[in-house]
Parts: structure tokens; sequence; C-alpha cells
């Protein structure tokens, strides 16, 4: 499989100068830069193209070029390049010989007229205008198109949300009207039978491709080989977790950053790094949720083959199908809330009801259904990765749906472990957890970060900017989680929300972020807590959401394996505690009772008054009512039947 490359040609004329034609290049090359640094697909820009170097790019580019970009003066026989005109005829051969070229985009004016010769000779569909169009718009129709692409949309609903862009943006030019946008039919297109519309963009599809061109995507992933060398070095240096290191594997498809950090390049030769490093880079590559019972796998003592270890390793499935869940179900309130898709109008979402249920719970069979709710309503994951989940979820028989069932019944026996061969069984169980994490190994391409507040800074000399309190929520050794120091980390050029955990796939995109309050918290960002004398502001604790009861909102620590946090209140909080609890060391239930009952134990002896009894004072307010209010909020959105907008997507 090749990495499919996408050619940008820009050219302008100076005597018809286009000022915006170096902004669109800068804009579409924004929207797709962080999957080219990924390597997930490779951007080729000609900022000044010439015939020449057209023909040398696809060249030596065949059976790569996916998408063909020109932006510039055009007319319906030709581009306007450096050094004079490209002929349509001439250009047309040379791409309609390209197997993988998916579409030929004409970002010029009335460029309509090269289509069919584009047809003619091969090319699959084609973007082209049917009159001249404005600068600006052009730029920003380009830049949306591909900002939809970079965000796994479909052509056929790139196309779409630019078109939407376009139209909510710019009122349309009056005097003109124009053919409609979108042909299966390329036959009825040329005989104009379709209904007029007021925008020049049209896409042109041949029929016979027009299933595989609509619904074509980029890629999410790229494929990687490692050598064998690193393959057998995992088995031979790591018995106890050599399938959680395997999962590195997966995720160096992911993120090429992996891939490099595995082994080490000179030349022609590719050799293994040394393995002690592969624990660390596993860990801090999965967001702390999962990291943090990975981690806890690699201690000496978790090593051994025993009950003990086997009980993280079923911590570490239950933590990692829940964080998949929740991401995905943040993600689905949000496009609720959007009218992107319908709820489901019941309360089948709503948390467990008791301790006991959530210990019960099957977390990773709620994601299909979940995604299947989305494409009911043509919506699409905010991460497209879950569409592989579903896949494996749907096939039947695949070694997840297997490796899911041999867990719950294993989780259903969790008192009745097995006591003989333990090496045998910890090793199918490591084997049946590494199959779920490399399902999720697609979150090492994206970033958790805790966000407290949010400044403006705006200096008179310099631009707006936004200061963030924030960090990023991974870590290999230990669990400190601390916020950047470095301000200039912290400054954006845009905000997201605050108080908030957020998963986001490029850090400095802050607008393409996925809120999963209240569904993940960082405790410190709601409660001052001292430790040594020394104030934890500057810290992050993680709490995963657990189960609803008597008006409470219960969450759980994720720093340690989840059987034990179930057992002790030490490690559980709920929306109920105030920052009172917090500054008197109170943290479980029955420790808060306790301290109420505390004055029964004075000696009152005969002088024992009615008036001494303890009188109320003002209640501190509740640390985590944000939470609460805002698990309610989901709860009702999700009860309440709500229709969907007529949307692009």
């Amino acid at each position: 499989m090749h990495t499919p490359l996408i050619f940008f040609a820009f050219a302008n004329d100076s005597s018809a100068h286009l000022g915006l034609l170096k902004e669109e290049s800068r804009r579409v090359f924004r929207a797709l830069e962080e999957l080219d640094r990924k390597e997930y697909l490779k951007i080729h820009r000609e900022e000044s193209a010439s015939a020449k170097d057209i023909f040398e790019a696809f060249t030596r580019n065949k059976d790569r070029m996916a998408i063909f970009h020109y932006a510039g003066h055009a007319n319906g026989t030709h581009l306007e390049l450096e050094e004079g005109h490209g002929n349509a005829e001439g250009l047309s051969v040379l791409m309609g010989e390209q197997d993988s070229l998916k579409l030929v985009f004409l970002n010029g004016c009335s460029s309509r007229g090269q289509v069919k010769t584009l047809m003619d000779a091969g090319v699959k569909a084609v973007i082209a205008t049917s009159v001249p169009i404005q600068d600006k718009m052009a730029m920003e129709f380009s830049e949306q198109f591909y900002e939809a692409l970079a965000h796994r949309r479909t052509i056929g609903q790139a196309f779409q949300l630019a078109h939407a862009y376009i139209k909510t943006h710019h009122a349309p030019q009056e005097e003109k009207s124009f053919k409609d946008m979108m042909w299966g039919d390329f036959e009825a297109m040329l005989a104009g039978t379709k209904e007029e519309e007021e925008l020049p963009w049209g896409l042109y599809v041949k029929k016979e491709h027009q299933d595989e061109i609509l619904n074509w995507k980029l890629p999410y992933y790229r494929p990687v080989s490692l050598p064998d060398e690193v393959r057998d070095g995992v088995k031979r240096d790591f018995t106890a977790n050599r399938y959680m290191i395997q999962v590195l594997f997966e995720m160096a498809k992911y993120q090429p950053d992996i891939y490099h950090r595995m082994v080490e390049q000179r030349g022609d030769q590719t050799s293994k790094v040394d393995s002690s490093t592969y624990p660390q880079l596993l860990i801090s590559s999965f967001p702390w949720p999962i990291g943090s019972q990975i981690r806890i796998l690699f201690v000496k003592e978790w090593r051994e083959f025993g009950h003990t270890r086997l009980k993280q390793l079923l911590s570490t499935y239950v933590i990692t199908s829940q964080v998949l869940y929740y991401i995905l179900l943040s993600d689905f309130w949000q496009q609720v809330s959007e009218k992107k898709v319908s709820s489901p109008a019941n309360d089948s979402m709503r948390l467990p009801s008791s301790k006991e249920n959530y210990a019960q719970t099957d977390w990773l069979s709620m994601i299909a259904p979940l995604v299947e709710r989305m494409e009911a309503d043509n919506g699409q994951p905010f991460a497209p990765e879950y569409e592989l989940i579903h896949a494996a979820w749907k096939e039947e028989g695949s070694s997840l749906r297997k490796a899911h069932a041999f867990l719950e019944k294993l989780r259903g026996k969790i008192n009745e472990l097995p006591t003989a061969d333990l090496d045998k069984v910890c090793l199918k169980v490591e084997q049946a957890v590494s199959l779920v994490l490399r399902q999720a190994a697609f979150l090492s391409r994206y970033r958790m970060l805790t966000v407290r507040n949010i400044s403006v800074d705006m200096p008179r000399t310099q631009g707006l900017t936004y200061e963030l309190d924030m960090g990023h929520l991974s870590n290999s050794d230990g669990n400190f989680l601390s916020l950047y120091q470095d301000a200039d980390k912290r400054r954006k050029q845009t905000y997201t929300n605050s108080r908030s955990i957020i998963l986001v796939d490029n850090e400095d995109r802050l607008t393409y972020a996925l809120d999963l309050s209240p569904f993940f918290m960082d405790r410190n960002t709601f409660v001052s807590t001292l430790q040594g004398g020394t104030s934890q502001d500057t810290t992050a604790k993680l709490y995963l959401i657990g189960w609803e009861a008597d008006g409470k909102v219960h969450y759980l620590s994720i720093d340690q394996s989840i059987y034990l946090t179930l057992e002790e209140k030490l490690y559980q909080v709920h929306t109920d505690m105030t920052q009172a609890d917090f500054d008197e060391g109170k943290n479980a239930e029955e420790n808060q009772q306790d301290a109420a009952d505390d004055w029964l134990d004075d000696d009152f002896g005969d002088e024992f008054e009615e008036d001494s009894l303890p009188t109320t004072t003002e209640e501190s307010p509740k640390a985590f009512s944000l939470l609460k209010m805002q698990y309610d909020t989901f709860i009702a959105d999700l009860s309440t039947p709500q229709s969907t907008q007529v949307h692009v997507e």
C-alpha cells in the first residue's frame, strides 16, 4: 500500500495577479500538515508550477497520486501555468493514466469546460467551476474542503461542507445561476437536466466510480513494517508483558514517532534499538487512564505470574474498555447537542445505578451500538478509528470478539480464579487484553489534555493570544502528572473548553477538540489539596466517572487497580463532596459521618445543656457541582426526543 500523495500546483499571473493565492497555499497546507507529519500522506506543493513540474511530479509518483489541485487562472481549455498555457488535452492524458488518482480539483475561473476532456481520458472525478469566481471565495472553498478531508470526511461530505460554508458566509451572485453541484451521472450533467444552484463549484463523478469516489477518505494510519529483529527481540527479551509490548507494533501505524523510537535507521539499514526503552514508550503513548494500568503490569511484583497479575490484567481491560466507551459517549452527546444525530429518547445511556452494577458492566459491548446510532443519522465519530473497532466487532469470530468473550467470562469468576498453571493462564489473559489494547492503539495519535483556566493576552504591539493553564495526561514513570510550566506551551492562538479534560489530534489546533467532561475529570481542577505542606495545584489527578446513586455521581481514581479502587473509598469521590471535605482530609463517606459525630465523644458531664449542641454554619460549596450539572444536562439531552436538523455530513 502506497502512502497517497496530494499535489498542489499554484500559478499566478503578473498582469492579472491573484493576491490570495499564496494564502490559499498556506491554508490548505496547514489543514493537512499534521497528516503529512505523521506520514499518513505526502504533500507536494509547487508555488510557481509549470507544465514541466506537473509532468515530473506525476511521472515520479505513479500509483501514489491521489489528488491533483490547481489554483490560478483557468478557462475551459487550459490552465495558466508558469511559462505559458497548460493545454487541457495534454494534461488529461497524463492524469488519466494514473489509476491511483481519485480527484482533479481545478480551483480557477470557468474550468468546467475541461471536465469532459479529463473524464474521456480516464479521470474519475473533477471539481470545477462554471463561471469566474472571487479570489477570497476560491481560497475559502478549498480551505474548507481540505479541512473536512483532514478530519476524515469523505470526498462527498467534504464537498458538501465546503459548499455549505460558502452559502453561509457569502451572498449568492444574483445575476448568475449555476448547475447542480453533485453529479453521479456525468451524461446527465452534460445534458443540463439538473436543478440549478447558486454556487459555481461542481463535483463531477463518473457513474461507474460514484461509490468509490464519494466515499473515499484520506487514510488515518500508515502501513509499517518492523524488522524481524524487533519482533524476535520482544519474544526473547520479555517473558511477562511480551504481548503488551507487541501493542507497539499496532501503535506505530498511527504515530510515526513510535516507529522511529523502536528502530534506528542508518542508510538503507534498519535495526532495533535497546528494547528496555519499549515499556516506557508503550505506557507514555497511551492516555494516562490506560497508561497507568499498563505501568502497574511492569512493576516487578506484578510481573510475577499469579492472582495479583491476573486481576491487574483484567483491570487494564476494564479501564481500557471504559475509556473507549466514554470518549465515544462524549462525542455522541456533543453531536446530539449540535443536532447532528438524534437522541435515543430514553435512559439507556445512564450510568450504572450502584457500585455493584458498575463492577459488572460490559463496557466494550456498548461501543458498536453507539457507532451504529451515529451512522444511522450520517454522523461520524470525532475519532474515525472507531469505525475500525466497529468493523472488528461486527466480524463474527474476530479476534476482538473472542478476546472479549474470554475476558468477560473470567471477570464473572473474579473470586474463582484458577489456581493451576497460572503462568499459562496469565499469558493467555495477557494476549486477550493486548488484542483489546490493539483496538485502542489509535489513541497514540491523540493527546489527552487537562485545561484548568483560560486567560486572554493582547499586548499593544502583538496579536491576540490565549494562555491556557493546561498539561498533557500521559506519563511513563510514577503517577505524577504536571501542568505545563513553559509559557510558550500554554500560549495558543485558539481556545477550548476550560475546567475540562479534552482530546485533540493536534495540540495547536484546539478548534477541533472533544470535551470529555464530565466523564473524565482532573480532581485538582476543582479542589486544592495539600501534601507535605505543598499545594498540588500544578499537578493533575485523573478520575473516571463510575456510577450514579442517591443523587450523587461517583468517580474513581485510575492510578491503581480497579478492584482496589472499588474496595477502598480513599480512591473514590462523589459530587456531594465540598471543598471543606478536602481541607479537612475527608475523602470517604464514612469518614465524613465519623467526623460529624465526633462531638458526641466529649465528656459533657452534668453541665450538658441544650444550647451546647453544635450550631449550624454555612455549608462549604460542593467542589464538583459543575460535573453534576453537566451530567444532569447529559441525561436530559439524551432522554428528550430530538430530531436532527438538515445537515451536510
